[in-house]
């Protein structure tokens, strides 16, 4: 062969490379465009669920919810904020918020309990929570039952000392342990 017919063949060769290279670039920003706007459509449609939920409380001053789900989009556990089993949840004691705070459990921990009760592990689960950043004390009891994810429409509030208290308790907690937190930005 030529030097002029080997070059020819090289230059086709590195063409049909460089061809099959940029194809399958272009398939796998495909298939990650594809696979982020499903995720992306899986964390909207829980998040709907966490807020259905956090409707069933009866806080007149805060709707929570949460919803616990595997890695195979079941859901494990739902919570709201509101009193445990057996305990009356009067308008009188929900308008006494000393009395209120004494007596709620919030979202995060009643899906916990619920899970619980039910013999159902959270190890790897995702958590989605509607309705103010999570507590420190929701956030340990959601690293240790072994939740891996936790997604929340926003991370912003204007309730309080919620916003602080998330950025400086919760969210280091999380982060140290490893779970990974989502904000949707709604």
């Amino acid at each position: 062969m030529s030097k002029m017919g080997q070059y020819v063949l090289e230059q086709q060769e590195k063409e049909s490379y460089e061809h099959y290279h940029e194809y399958m670039g272009r398939r796998m920003r495909e298939a990650d465009r594809y696979e982020y706007e499903r995720t992306e459509k899986w964390h909207h449609r829980f998040m709907d669920m966490a807020r259905l939920i956090a409707d069933w409380s009866k806080d007149p001053s805060s709707k929570i919810g949460a919803v616990a789900v595997n890695d195979e989009r079941r859901i494990l556990a739902t919570g709201y904020n509101g009193f445990p089993k057996g305990i009356e949840d009067t308008p009188e004691r929900l308008a006494d918020r000393p009395e209120k705070h004494k007596l709620v459990i919030h979202a995060e921990m009643n899906a916990l309990m619920n899970a619980l009760y039910s013999g159902v592990s959270l190890k790897g689960a995702t958590m989605y929570v509607y309705g103010l950043p999570i507590c420190p004390d929701c956030a340990k009891c959601v690293i240790q039952a072994g939740v891996k994810n936790v997604v929340i429409p926003t991370d912003k509030t204007d309730k309080g000392e919620w916003q602080k208290v998330w950025e400086e308790k919760s969210l280091p907690m999380f982060k140290e342990s490893g779970v990974t937190v989502t904000v949707l930005g709604m």
